[in-house]
């Protein structure tokens, strides 16, 4: 497994243990993160966005298949879990990730099957 790969499952990791402080850490400082629904959330908008603003209550993501190149990945998986008004979440999901040179996720893009989460 290479150190990408390895990075990214990582973030799935950290994510589902419901830590948002150790989440935004693996952010660098000056990322970019795509999700629909959201504008591009940029620097702190990051830290706001796992703090609060995420709908997303508790879950877990299934990764199904990762490729990583270099300092990049695309994940594929899928997403078991429960939102804030208290509906389920089961939802597949595309997410492509570049890492910079301290290992931290420098841009993310998120694609959901359907806009729910």
């Amino acid at each position: 497994m290479s150190r990408t790969e390895d990075l990214a499952r990582h973030y799935y990791t950290v994510v589902d243990a419901g830590d948002a402080d150790a989440t935004v850490a693996l952010f660098a400082p000056d990322a970019t993160y795509d999700r629909p629904g959201y504008d591009t959330l940029t620097g702190p908008q990051i830290g706001e966005f796992y703090r609060g603003a995420r709908v997303i209550v508790s879950g877990a993501h299934t990764v199904t298949e990762i490729i990583a190149d270099g300092q990049r990945a695309a994940i594929r998986g899928t997403f078991d879990g429960v939102l804030k008004d208290g509906a389920e979440a089961h939802e597949g999901f595309a997410d492509f990730m570049e890492f910079d040179d301290q290992d931290r996720i420098a841009k993310r893009t998120t694609y959901f099957f359907r806009a729910a989460v």
